[in-house]
């Protein structure tokens, strides 16, 4: 779970989910801005990529759409709410390259 590089504060899972659609946040505890690391930004982005290996499956199994779309689904689901879990905070923003 991501932590408040200022005051230490670990973050709820509910509290880190708000993470997911913004790249910054403020502190629950003691009000500071927060931003995601630029390691948290690229790890989502090549998590984002897994949504694909349902494809390569799907392609080599000759399988319907309709099994692509659902296994595509539930791994982007996963990967939505575990997110969380890998995100680091810093103080200030980071240019990702």
């Amino acid at each position: 779970m991501p932590t408040c590089t200022h005051c230490g504060y670990t973050w709820r899972w509910r509290e880190a989910m708000r993470l997911v659609y913004r790249q910054k946040a403020i502190c629950p505890n003691c009000h500071e801005k927060q931003f995601l690391s630029a390691k948290s930004r690229k790890r989502s982005s090549y998590t984002s990529m897994l949504v694909l290996i349902p494809l390569g499956i799907t392609s080599i199994y000759n399988l319907s759409l309709w099994f692509y779309l659902g296994f595509s689904f539930v791994i982007l689901v996963l990967i939505l709410l575990l997110s969380p879990y890998y995100y680091s905070l810093s103080n200030e923003e980071e240019p990702l390259w």
